[in-house]
């Protein structure tokens, strides 16, 4: 079955222009303020330290109410939108408290710095923990806990390397000075838990931006309380460019996971689907970093021997290991994705690489196609031959499609004899049903076992235009077009998706 009908394409959705209006008022406002903290600083200290504060309320402000807008959209769940009241309640403290910080006395002044970074660090912590998460099983939710602790170790050695050992060695021990030298670690060292756990275990399709910006943010804030405790605990001033830069950057980053939410939730949903997380690389770094700290140690102390070398030893070692970890876990992740009989994509990676080609469709403007194939005859080829023709007739069956699918295509087993084809990137929809003619001119009689058995299927094809159908809309389209091909009859055919194929709805209509 050869004939088709052309659609025309309905008009794209476009996004209302407030998003992108929003993200260049934040990226003006981040530049302007940055370069008005770096002039402050050439001309003096005092200018530098208010005209960054007031570079952070600028912040606070926009922050305060994209947050207070993500927490007050209906259409986010409740879990959601208590996380973002908890954000909210973030850039409320750092609105209130810069009067105080801009105003007031040295001392009265770091008082109040410490305080409002503890109620800010503590919010944040809530609204991560609010954040809805990505489903896990129990054993994934413990490796994720394990690579979130390492993180953990790997945060507290910089700490306590940058902030707690020199502020003690320099004050002493008394029970005051251990409180107030881990009054900003102990904040820091539960949000960077929190934050690589949520980075790590990955948000649920409601806010997986949102998320990746809001911990982006937490860690560049970690890092900059880092250099705060690092002047601290070297008696130095604890107000410096390096230190407001990450926090300014780490405000932006936050009031950005605002507006994004806030555009996610005010358009159509995204479909799911997995993509590159650089939260899988935290333990990594985690681990470079103690080593790189030991290291250091070792030269501060002008003593290369033996620590240095046994610092360049380690970290060798746990370079080794986590590279053979990795080898092992890449390896285990093709399993997964991978077909064991014909090795072939399997369902969960057919339907993450849909996903990604009709979301690149939608931006790029190219069609994607679907074809969905059902061989012909395979019950009969189990039931006169044995299961183990049948599986080396699912093989044979795999290679044609192999050598059929030209790349970028991806062909892929969805079950017994149910196999599939994403086709990306069709400038038009004629490509798509050119590959259909193909692999069924390619299909024909085999040698198996010394048998010639003839492989035959029926294919049916459906295209979206860009930012048409949804993954499940098209393979149902292509559910219906191969049924419709195999209604012709036992030979190999192929027909395309058109509307007549579609239940009518008039019967209903009528009865009503």
């Amino acid at each position: 079955m050869q004939t088709w009908t052309r659609r025309v394409p309905p008009p794209r959705h476009r996004r209302a222009p407030a998003p992108a209006a929003a993200y260049l008022l934040l990226g003006g406002l981040y530049v302007t303020m940055v370069a008005l903290s770096g002039t402050a600083l050439v001309t003096g200290f005092a200018s530098y330290d208010r005209v960054a504060e007031l570079a952070r309320f600028a912040f606070g402000v926009f922050g305060l109410v994209a947050a207070v807008r993500a927490a007050r959209t209906t259409a986010l769940p409740p879990r959601l939108r208590q996380a973002w009241g908890a954000v909210a309640a973030c850039f409320a403290v750092l609105v209130a408290s810069t009067p105080v910080l801009v105003f007031a006395v040295d001392e009265a002044g770091s008082a109040a710095a410490d305080i409002s970074h503890v109620i800010f660090v503590v919010a944040l912590i809530i609204a991560l923990q609010r954040f809805p998460l990505a489903p896990m099983n129990r054993r994934d939710r413990l490796k994720t806990g394990l690579d979130a602790l390492t993180v953990l170790v790997g945060g507290s050695m910089v700490l306590w390397y940058l902030a707690f050992d020199p502020y003690v060695e320099r004050h002493g021990l008394a029970p005051g000075v251990i409180v107030s030298a881990m009054v900003y670690p102990i904040g820091d060292l539960a949000l960077l838990f929190v934050a690589s756990l949520a980075l790590l275990r990955g948000a649920d399709r409601a806010a997986q931006r949102p998320l990746r910006l809001l911990t982006a943010g937490t860690l560049v804030l970690f890092v900059g309380d880092a250099v705060h405790g690092y002047l601290n605990g070297h008696d130095l001033a604890t107000q410096n460019s390096w230190q407001f830069v990450c926090w300014i950057t780490a405000d932006a980053l936050l009031a950005a996971a605002a507006v994004e939410q806030c555009r996610a939730s005010g358009g159509s949903a995204r479909e799911p689907r997995p993509g590159f997380r650089w939260g899988r690389f935290l333990p990594f770094a985690a681990v470079a970093v103690a080593h790189l700290l030991m290291l250091g140690a070792a030269v501060d102390e002008g003593r290369f021997s033996p620590w240095g070398g046994l610092a360049l030893g380690g970290a060798a070692l746990s370079a080794l290991v986590l590279f053979r970890q990795t080898l092992v876990q890449r390896e285990t992740d093709e399993q997964a994705r991978t077909d064991a009989l014909t090795g072939l994509a399997n369902r969960g990676l057919f339907r993450a690489t849909s996903y990604r080609t009709l979301e690149r469709g939608a931006r790029t403007g190219q069609h994607s196609a679907i074809l969905v194939i059902d061989m012909n005859g395979f019950k009969e080829i189990n039931d006169s031959f044995g299961h183990k023709a049948g599986d080396l007739a699912l093989v044979a069956f795999a290679e044609v499609l192999r050598r059929c699918v030209p790349a970028p295509g991806l062909p892929a087993r969805l079950g017994g004899d149910e196999f599939a084809v994403v086709l990306p990137d069709v400038g038009f929809p004629e490509r798509a049903y050119e590959l259909a003619g193909r692999i069924a001119a390619a299909l024909g009689p085999v040698a198996i076992e010394g048998r010639l058995i003839t492989l035959a299927a029926s294919i049916g094809v459906a295209v979206s235009a860009p930012g048409q159908l949804t993954h499940d809309e098209l393979v149902h389209r292509a559910d219906l077009a191969m049924y419709r091909a195999k209604a012709l009859g036992p030979d190999t055919r192929w027909a395309i998706w058109q509307e007549s194929l579609e239940p009518s709805a008039e019967p209903a209509a009528v009865a009503a």
